[in-house]
């Protein structure tokens, strides 16, 4: 008994032993791989001439049949796609995003009260001369455009303002990290990680409303903004000592 009692002892002693080598050999390992860092997050702006517009122009035609309410608004369509070529707008930058035909009640609650069918079709059209916008508008309304939805004004390349935007974001990244590591004592040594934490797109939309009109708006005017921003925000982790 007395002897199991001794190995008993051995066994624990040998257990205790292995435990603290093990926290110590962990506690050196921390102490000689370890990094002290410092993070920071950055944004940049940078601006961009916009050099394209985006016009979502709308086609809308009634019947009492669904087939010709269709047929007409395929009509007027093409009517509206010919004035755009005339006016400048190339074929590749033209697409139909929505077409839809749907039932409507007009004249609710009297005595002419009845159901039409309504077909309504969406172009998205790029036009890659500013100056032009407005006289495109005017053409697609002259040939049948009932709605001009929205005007995009965007930078057709923006990966240049981005990567400015990014490394500025870095260089204020840095400006930080010096900042706040001089007054604690320390210097940067070097980068541990970077994140880009989002980019935003740079986009300009016009506010121009869903609503219908007609030939006899003799000239529109649309003033494109001088600069379009592309922002950057990134987060960065240095090492310090």
């Amino acid at each position: 008994m007395d002897r199991r009692i001794w190995i008993v002892a051995l066994v624990i002693g040998a257990l205790v032993l292995l435990a603290f080598g093990a926290r110590a050999m962990a506690q050196s390992g921390d102490e000689v791989g370890g990094r002290r860092t410092i993070t920071v997050t950055s944004t940049a702006t940078v601006g961009s001439e916009p050099d394209q517009a985006t016009l979502r122009l709308g086609v809308e035609t009634q019947a009492e049949d669904s087939a010709d309410a269709l047929a007409d608004n395929g009509s007027v369509t093409d009517r509206v796609l010919a004035a755009l070529k005339e006016a400048g707008v190339a074929e590749v930058d033209v697409q139909t995003t929505q077409l839809d035909v749907h039932r409507r009640t007009i004249d609710r609650r009297t005595p002419q009260e009845r159901t039409v069918f309504v077909a309504a079709s969406t172009l998205a059209v790029t036009v890659r001369d500013l100056d032009a916008v407005g006289g495109v508008i005017e053409a697609a309304v002259g040939a049948g455009a009932t709605s001009v939805r929205d005007v995009r004004f965007e930078v057709s390349d923006p990966t240049r303002a981005r990567t400015q935007a990014l490394e500025q974001a870095v260089d204020g990244a840095r400006a930080k990290a010096d900042t706040m590591s001089a007054a604690a004592g320390t210097t940067v040594t070097g980068v541990e990680r970077i994140v880009e934490e989002g980019a935003a797109r740079p986009v300009y939309e016009e506010a121009y409303r869903a609503v219908a009109l007609s030939a006899s708006d003799s000239s529109v005017s649309v003033v494109p903004p001088d600069e379009l921003d592309t922002s950057v925000t990134i987060t960065v982790t240095w090492t310090i000592g």
